[in-house]
């Protein structure tokens, strides 16, 4: 594994950015790194472990061929260790009287739900869920109502090319349980990649959010067990670009949008 998240390039990589202000990185990396001349280099392609043809896809993106839809799937960050981990979180350090026993302290608060939980902003880092598009996207029209194939919810929501290039987005839905639960702030609960858009095109987005996913584990009585309450739907282009909010109560078996 590595030792740390630097590529061990950063000072080559600002040398050419103060030399040009059109110079693109692309990052083929086995997860993340840190980017600290991120703000100085016009754009960032990350394909991180390709495979055989991935000059020929790589070179279908940077020339226009192919327009990006991908989203990170993990959280970039500004700086080493971001999130604190100690030496007893990882890689651990074996407990004498339990020998066997791995102590996760950090409990929910992985990745993204950290850096929501703390209030931590991106500098020359990139948050869960983040991708860029040679077009925009505009969202619209967020409704939440109680699924009629089952005992969840149907969020609908619409989304617009507003630019000028056909596209395709990943619409994300974040999930922000009732403050009762004691869950992080917000949850990824379902994503979907639209069909390509014709500018100005405009398609219906459908998520459905099932029991499972408005419940939380029960410790105790070791099952899922629903949450009962105000939940807020948070619907966006990544877990720091929410454009739509809307707040809805559960009930079991009722539920009803507000």
């Amino acid at each position: 594994d590595r030792d740390d998240l630097s590529i061990g390039d950063e000072g080559l990589v600002a040398a050419i950015a103060k030399a040009s202000s059109k110079v693109i990185v692309v990052a083929s990396v086995p997860g993340a790194v840190l980017m600290p001349w991120s703000k100085d280099v016009a754009a960032i392609l990350t394909n991180f472990m390709p495979g055989q043809q991935a000059g020929n896809a790589i070179a279908d993106v940077l020339f226009g061929k192919v327009n990006p839809s991908a989203k990170l799937p993990l959280t970039f960050p500004n700086v080493e260790n971001e999130t604190r981990l100690t030496p007893e979180q990882w890689p651990g350090v074996p407990d004498v009287s339990h020998p066997f026993y791995a102590f996760y302290t950090e409990k929910l608060l992985v990745g993204y739900r950290y850096y929501d939980a703390h209030g931590l902003t991106f500098d020359t880092g990139f948050p869960f869920g983040h991708g860029l598009s040679y077009t925009t996207f505009a969202y619209s029209d967020l409704s939440v109502r109680k699924s009629i194939t089952g005992a969840g919810m149907l969020v609908q929501f619409k989304v617009s090319n507003a630019g000028k290039l056909a596209g395709s987005e990943v619409a994300q839905l974040y999930l922000a349980f009732p403050s009762i639960a004691g869950e992080p702030p917000l949850q990824l609960k379902g994503f979907k990649k639209t069909e390509s858009l014709k500018p100005g095109e405009t398609v219906q987005v459908e998520l459905k959010l099932r029991t499972r996913d408005l419940s939380i584990y029960d410790a105790t009585a070791h099952r899922w067990t629903p949450v009962a309450g105000t939940f807020r739907a948070n619907v966006g282009a990544s877990s720091r670009d929410i454009r739509l909010r809307g707040d809805f109560l559960y009930e079991g078996a009722t539920s009803v949008y507000v």
